[in-house]
């Protein structure tokens, strides 16, 4: 009887989602919840959020930073937020989190370019416009004549020119301008032009920074600014400029803001909530706009639980405001029992940016295939049903069907995609294997005005602030419970989009067969079966995940346990229709088909499994590497192996190490996650590590 009635259950939930995902119209979540949130939410208190952080210069580690951090976390008091503290970690260049050394604090406190011949004519100047100054340059007051060497990257650019005590203007990037100009032939310090965006926006100058042996400093200027003194030189007008710098590097910390939202039951998890506060001044998009969504989506969660319009979370929410991946890696390693009991999380970083405008969209960047969870799915789920509602269709015209906008904002529709994992912000820390956090990612990309002094709050909207806070609010409300009812419903989505990413899988594999060349076929085959078989792999991983969802039905994990036995039973059918079609496609190409072995390379690689050293958590720091590496004879390339491929493949390579995995697991997942990597290339990645005393392999 039992069994009977999983069944009908299994019926009916897939019917139901099989019905409603295609018109991306219902939501996850309750209306109730939905519609609470909606009237909640503010893009305008977020926006004027940005307008606070976006005053303070928030350079990681600095003096300045701290103002910022001060500001946010007495909001959070504000708004009745618990456990509101700023928590400092060590950062003087020598301390080490993980496998990461910290950093010194660098803190400008006055900087001037001037011309002063044939007459004075200021040129920029830290106080108006901040990223102007290359960051760690340091205190000087000199003057030199004004040399323009093109773009300044090649010893080329340098011939015949003497640069020693001059002051170089370049239109090359900064770091290799300097690093020529300055400790190669002497120059006195240099001027970059701004060429990003320069057309859309001339006006602009983009953050720069030093990494040259010698003291120095650097001003960079607009491409318009930047152009008209060219211009003067290149007219063989002759000008001295003087640099005023007031700066220093020191000893300081990091510093992170924390906040939570006690969960009532389920004390021992928690879901993650980061963004980066930190940045150039303004920096509004990047990153004020997280931070401050971070802010509103705490405030209007708090509010509606205390009005008892959404339920009290059983899981704890914790927000972390965090310089960029310093800050996180520091967390992690103070708080491993913070970061054990947390299930998953969500990052935000540059969200808030007008789409129409910058021709941008927003992205959600799911976890990687060596974290598969159904964290993926609810945000989907969550992002169609905004994109569904907040698209005018040409039937039934006359505005959004369930609007999400602010009132002050934009009435953008909501352009999206659902995209694969990427680094370059937070998640990348806590994505890490041993760290062990599933946590998605939103931003909107593309930004003009990413890293220019351009990026004012003005340019964010307080609609694509609301819509980035509302997902995430949203989010947090359903993986804060702990209801039967929603992992019964959460086990169908889960089930339901596996499938249409299995049959994608299973698309890639009969193309990457159709479109091969005669002698390497059979080969291809190969790779095409691994392809099906890793997407299986990681969609049941998945489904398992919905397991640890609800603690109180054992109902569910036996449904769980009804639809992965389906699943396994579909990848059979899956190999077996591919095989039929490769055998096809041999007689066309007039080969005979041959039965897939392993090669006497792939026999050994199974044979090898590696494991992480327990004390070395977080993504693999490079820079750790090669200097564990330095002076032990390896007989590898050490630069071709690390540069030889995708960064994102090295990360799960690093991710996929887990004391069961054998190195051909983990060449085979990477390949099916990415493009197809050489065994080869796996393994002397991996021999590197076991080198530098970071895995070793199993007896």
């Amino acid at each position: 009887m039992r069994k009977n009635s999983l069944y009908l259950l299994l019926a009916s939930i897939l019917i139901l989602t099989s019905f409603l995902i295609p018109q991306n119209k219902v939501s996850i979540l309750s209306e109730a919840d939905i519609r609470a949130l909606n009237n909640e939410i503010s893009g305008e208190l977020a926006q004027d959020y940005i307008r606070h952080i976006a005053h303070h210069s928030r350079l990681q580690p600095s003096r300045s930073y701290r103002q910022a951090a001060e500001w946010v976390a007495e909001q959070a008091r504000k708004f009745g937020l618990s456990d509101v503290q700023i928590e400092e970690y060590p950062a003087d260049g020598e301390k080490y989190y993980y496998m990461y050394k910290s950093s010194p604090a660098w803190d400008a406190e006055f900087a001037e370019l001037w011309v002063v011949e044939p007459y004075e004519e200021k040129l920029t100047s830290y106080a108006e416009i901040p990223v102007s100054l290359a960051i760690t340059s340091q205190s000087c007051d000199v003057k030199g004549e004004l040399i323009y060497v093109g773009e300044g990257t090649s010893s080329k650019d340098y011939e015949n020119i003497d640069v020693r005590e001059k002051i170089v203007l370049a239109d090359g990037y900064i770091g290799t301008v300097a690093d020529l100009a300055v400790d190669q032939y002497g120059a006195l310090g240099v001027v970059v032009i701004n060429t990003r965006y320069a057309h859309d926006e001339p006006d602009n100058v983009s953050s720069i920074r030093l990494r040259t042996k010698n003291p120095t400093f650097g001003f960079g200027l607009s491409n318009r600014r930047g152009e008209e003194l060219k211009a003067r030189v290149l007219r063989e007008e002759k000008m001295v400029v003087r640099a005023v710098v007031k700066a220093e590097t020191h000893p300081w910390h990091y510093e992170n803001v924390i906040a939570t939202i006690p969960g009532a039951e389920l004390v021992y998890e928690e879901i993650l909530f980061t963004a980066h506060l930190c940045h150039y001044k303004p920096g509004a998009n990047d990153n004020a706009s997280g931070s401050a969504c971070l802010l509103e989506i705490a405030r209007a969660l708090k509010r509606l639980i205390e009005e008892g319009k959404i339920k009290p979370p059983k899981r704890t929410l914790r927000f972390l405001w965090v310089p960029e991946m310093t800050g996180s890696i520091a967390y992690a390693a103070t708080h491993p029992d913070i970061v054990e009991k947390t299930i998953a999380g969500i990052n935000l970083d540059m969200v808030g940016q007008y789409l129409n405008d910058n021709n941008s969209t927003f992205f959600l960047h799911q976890t990687p295939d060596s974290r598969p969870h159904y964290i993926n799915d609810i945000l989907v789920n969550l992002t169609e049903f905004i994109a569904a509602h907040n698209v005018e269709p040409l039937m039934n015209r006359g505005g959004f069907s369930y609007p999400v906008y602010s009132l002050s904002g934009s009435r953008d529709a909501f352009r999206y995609r659902i995209a694969d994992y990427v680094g370059g912000s937070d998640q990348w820390v806590f994505n890490d294997g041993l760290l062990g956090i599933p946590m998605a990612f939103f931003l909107v990309w593309p930004d003009r005005y990413y890293h220019t002094s351009g990026d004012k709050p003005e340019i964010c909207d307080p609609t694509q602030l609301k819509r980035s806070s509302f997902l995430t609010a949203a989010a947090a409300v359903y993986l804060a419970d702990d209801c039967p009812h929603k992992a019964q419903k959460l086990a169908g989505e889960v089930y339901n989009r596996a499938q249409s990413r299995i049959a994608l899988e299973i698309k890639r594999s009969f193309d990457y067969l159709n479109y091969d060349l005669t002698e390497t076929f059979h080969k291809t085959y190969k790779e095409s079966i691994n392809f099906i078989e890793q997407a299986y792999r990681r969609e049941i991983a998945t489904l398992a995940s919905v397991k640890n969802y609800s603690q109180r039905d054992e109902t569910v994990d036996r449904f769980v346990d009804e639809l992965i036995l389906a699943m396994k039973g579909r990848k059979k059918n899956s190999l077996e229709d591919l095989q039929k079609f490769y055998i096809l496609s041999c007689k066309t190409k007039k080969l005979e088909a041959q039965e897939i072995v392993l090669s006497t390379e792939e026999i050994e690689a199974q044979k090898a499994t590696p494991v992480r050293n327990p004390d070395l958590k977080g993504p693999l720091g490079r820079g750790y590497l090669q200097a564990k590496l330095e002076g032990i004879g390896t007989g590898i390339d050490i630069n071709a192996v690390l540069s030889g491929g995708d960064s994102r493949a090295t990360y799960e390579i690093f991710n996929f190490i887990d004391g069961k995995r054998s190195v051909l697991d983990i060449r085979n997942a990477v390949s099916a996650e990415y493009e197809p990597v050489s065994l080869k290339w796996v393994q002397e990645f991996i021999e590197l590590l076991a080198k530098a005393g970071i895995i070793k392999f199993e007896k």
